[in-house]
């Protein structure tokens, strides 16, 4: 299994979309409060799973490019950035999925702005990882 989405690492994120779709439709009405002195960001966490399905989706499009144009992506690196999309998703997810419908959270052990600043971090390192992947893929010439 894990040899067949290192091979195709295009699946793994093709399956994320429709898991993040089916998130922000049963958390469509609770949303997440996030505080930056005295600003007040109230953002859907509806909107935040379409983003990121929309996100995984154009990860494995650029993925299932380089499987039609037979190039093959590097392995360490397609294991780098799954690994770190993982460190990244399930946090993301336990916060999210903590929440109730009335918008409080059921646990609180670690602050939650803590945590989506780690993912958030986390995140953009895979993005580089990803981009390094993906365009050296594509200019060095495969024998």
């Amino acid at each position: 299994m894990l040899k067949k989405i290192i091979a195709k690492p295009f699946l793994f994120f093709f399956g994320l979309v429709p898991l993040f779709l089916v998130i922000g439709f049963l958390k469509r009405d609770s949303f997440l409060n996030i505080n930056v002195d005295y600003i007040y960001f109230d953002i859907n966490i509806s909107l935040i799973c379409n983003i990121s399905a929309v996100f995984f989706l154009l990860i494995g499009f650029n993925y299932y490019s380089l499987f039609w144009a037979q190039k093959t992506p590097k392995k360490t690196l397609t294991i780098i950035h799954i690994v770190l999309q993982l460190l990244t998703i399930i946090p993301f997810l336990s916060v999210i999925l903590s929440f109730k419908i009335d918008g409080n959270i059921s646990t609180n052990f670690v602050s939650n702005n803590l945590i989506l600043i780690v993912s958030f971090i986390v995140f953009l390192l895979s993005i580089f990882v990803h981009l390094i992947n993906f365009f050296t893929s594509l200019f060095l010439k495969t024998e």
